[in-house]
């Protein structure tokens, strides 16, 4: 009978753990591109964060401009996506708009965009029923002496706490010391500033996760 030849010890499981790490490399390019936070114009975004103990992904991005100029890049953050502004509005849960400062703005300068932009996107008669929350968001944008580039600010909605503001993880307080407006309708006219019809087409479709 002719001799087998015997394989070197070892072989096999040499083989095993080439054939292994062949088709882990395969993977890693999916693997890496499902877990990469999102860039826009040079500010990475994470996929999801946790806000008040619960997690919320990311819906879209996109940059806002004042002008020719670039401000931010606008980041929207839901339970679950969603291209419909009216079911992000009616939404009982948490949300977050996250603002990736991309120049340097004062606090007046802040105040004044945002009284614009809230009194476009609200109806005579809401505008006039929100001025105590307005009042409360001036005297908050007030304790921030300016906001410069890579600075990030959240504004957030937590059921059974309200509006609640932080400028670098700082928690943004008011004149007197409250740091949450109850008011959700305050709130869901911020959202209309982003994504409701008057906002910029190219920043709503965005938030939106919209493809132009």
């Amino acid at each position: 009978m002719r001799d087998q030849i015997k394989k070197p010890e070892g072989v096999d499981s040499l083989r095993r753990q080439l054939m292994m790490g062949a088709a882990a490399s395969a993977m890693l390019p999916w693997a890496s591109t499902a877990q990469a936070a999102t860039e826009l114009e040079g500010v990475e975004l994470d996929d999801s964060v946790t806000v008040n103990g619960q997690k919320l992904i990311l819906n879209g991005a996109a940059v806002r401009k004042r002008g020719y100029f670039k401000a931010d890049v606008t980041a929207l953050y839901l339970p679950k996506k969603t291209s419909n502004p009216d079911a992000i509005y009616k939404l009982d849960g948490v949300r977050r708009i996250q603002l990736n400062i991309l120049r340097e703005f004062t606090s007046s300068t802040i105040s004044r965009i945002f009284l614009a932009d809230f009194k476009q996107s609200a109806t005579d008669d809401e505008f006039k029923r929100l001025i105590g929350p307005i009042g409360q968001i001036g005297s908050a944008y007030a304790n921030v002496k300016k906001v410069s580039k890579g600075d990030v600010v959240n504004l957030d909605w937590i059921p059974g706490t309200g509006w609640t503001a932080t400028h670098n993880g700082k928690l943004l307080t008011m004149d007197g010391g409250g740091s949450a407006i109850k008011d959700e309708l305050a709130y869901q006219i911020y959202l209309r500033m982003y994504i409701g019809q008057g906002a910029p087409e190219e920043l709503r479709n965005g938030l939106l996760g919209i493809k132009s």
